[in-house]
């Protein structure tokens, strides 16, 4: 049976039951459920009319913003596989992903229009679509097996691939973020949305558009608005990855915001010292989710009341919770020799879900995920005796120094109270094979002093032997901190003076 999915249905029937009601705004701005439609409609028209066919990726370039959610669902009810491009991409990243799926065309505003032309993508400016109200009514349904999303992963270990899931897969991953709600929104909910659109910002919103609620959309952490939408407790939601809690509760250190329900956190490891700052401001609220480009969210939830308890409660030991599996989610450890891992033992996330990718485009093509197939994360953790995963780092990461096998995560959860944002490399060693090194952006004075003592609590063998300071780290679009451009990083600063007592000096 061939299975059709009703985007245009869908957001008609939000439009009829929720009329007027604002859909999203940006701090400044609002638009309501009706105008949604209206506009995503007239966008999805003009798209069919160009000859888009189901499952021809059509991108989006776009900032945070009104713009990004009308034109998410226009591309959607097109049937056409939304494909974003985050807007922090270079203009050699863009090129790159560009030319590995073979983009044809492109919505974006009028200013960055021109430079997809000049690589041969035809540019639909957000600014020139016209206000006529398009017909939902004519919007047919999307294959179900067409391709209905194309991202892009970070790429921290190598060029990125380009992930592909099929129109039934997204509709059933909004199913799956629905199911795993604490709280159910609803008309008057409202949700704070920071971090780029093309990513987890957008899982929450679809989510909560189904609900009559609203998000609250700013083109990034808007300190003056946030503290403004806390104080008047314009919003019981948030969507903040430990980077962004980081700073709110940096900046609002000392205060309380009561009325917050959900704090959504997710694509890095949330430190204990981290945790316990934001449940002094908002309360235990927060909840840790697990998710990839390739099985977006949620893969494994821990809801607020375990959140609490884990971090409360319990001894860490290696790797951090990141909650039991979400419905449809099949998790398997296994060793290298592919077998099953036994309860606490480390080996690799394997992944099979309902919603989960239809393969990935690298460079020698699209690759198909074999029905019924596991996806490989590379990923590292464990289950524990409660069913729950713990994470543990990457295995493309993985440390081997002085005959020992190294976790960074787990120095970085060490040092993670001594800075806002601490990251951990290697450098080559004849000696030691690798030699670790801690980094840290824009530290206290006595970071050093601080990063060293927290790392006691840690085996020798796991102590950097160099803390350094940086006023700014390199991230990728993502916002994650790439190892290897940290490494090149320093080495253009420092040489390694090998041996059994390994140092750095200065080029």
């Amino acid at each position: 049976m061939n299975t059709v999915i009703p985007w245009s249905g869908a957001l008609a029937t939000q439009a009829h039951h929720f009329g007027d009601l604002p859909s999203i705004g940006d701090g400044r701005n609002e638009l309501s459920y009706r105008a949604l439609a209206e506009k995503a409609s007239r966008l999805g028209e003009m798209l069919l009319a160009m000859g888009v066919k189901p499952g021809e990726p059509v991108a989006t370039f776009l900032r945070n913003g009104i713009p990004a959610l009308w034109a998410s669902y226009g591309i959607k009810v097109s049937s056409a596989a939304e494909t974003p491009l985050n807007p922090a991409l270079s203009p050699e990243e863009r090129r790159y992903c560009i030319g590995l799926i073979k983009l044809k065309r492109v919505v974006t505003t009028k200013a960055e229009a021109p430079f997809f032309r000049d690589q041969g993508v035809r540019a639909i400016a957000i600014e020139e679509v016209p206000e006529t109200p398009g017909d939902l009514a004519r919007l047919p349904p999307a294959p179900g097996e067409a391709w209905g999303r194309v991202s892009f992963t970070s790429g921290t270990t190598g060029r990125p691939k380009a992930i592909v899931q099929n129109h039934a897969a997204r509709w059933i991953a909004n199913l799956m973020q629905r199911a795993t709600f604490t709280h159910t929104p609803a008309p008057g909910s409202r949700v704070l949305l920071m971090t780029p659109f093309t990513h987890g910002a957008s899982l929450i919103a679809f989510a909560f558009l189904d609900y009559g609620a609203m998000s609250v959309l700013l083109d990034g952490v808007d300190l003056p608005n946030v503290e403004r939408l806390l104080s008047a407790r314009a919003i019981d939601h948030i969507f903040a990855p430990p980077t962004v809690l980081a700073k709110i509760t940096g900046a609002f250190a000392g205060r309380q915001f009561p009325g917050i329900r959900v704090i959504f956190t997710g694509t890095q490891v949330l430190p204990p010292a981290l945790y316990e700052k934001a449940r002094a401001m908002f309360g235990p609220v927060v909840r840790v989710t697990y998710g990839k480009s390739e099985v977006v969210n949620p893969i494994a939830v821990l809801p607020p009341d375990a959140t609490d308890r884990y971090y409360r409660e319990e001894r860490h030991s290696e790797g951090a919770c990141v909650g039991w599996p979400g419905p449809g989610v099949e998790i398997e450890l296994r060793r290298e020799d592919g077998a099953r891992c036994t309860p606490n033992e480390t080996g690799e996330v394997h992944l099979r879900a309902v919603h989960m990718l239809a393969g990935h485009i690298d460079e020698t093509g699209f690759h198909a995920l074999p029905p019924g197939g596991f996806h490989a994360t590379g990923d590292l953790g464990r289950i524990d005796a409660q069913g729950r995963l713990h994470l543990l780092g990457r295995t493309a990461d993985v440390i081997k120094s002085g005959g020992y096998k190294i976790h960074p995560d787990e120095i970085e959860r060490a040092l993670a109270g001594s800075a806002e944002s601490v990251t951990v490399t290697t450098l080559p060693s004849e000696y030691w094979g690798e030699v670790i090194v801690a980094a840290a952006e824009n530290a206290p004075q006595d970071w050093e002093t601080q990063a060293r003592a927290a790392a006691e609590a840690l085996a020798k063998y796991k102590w950097p032997r160099a803390y350094l300071s940086f006023a700014e780290l390199p991230r990728n679009p993502q916002g994650k901190v790439p190892r290897a451009k940290l490494r090149a990083m320093i080495l253009e600063r420092w040489r390694l003076v090998d041996g059994p007592h390994p140092k750095l000096e200065e080029r």
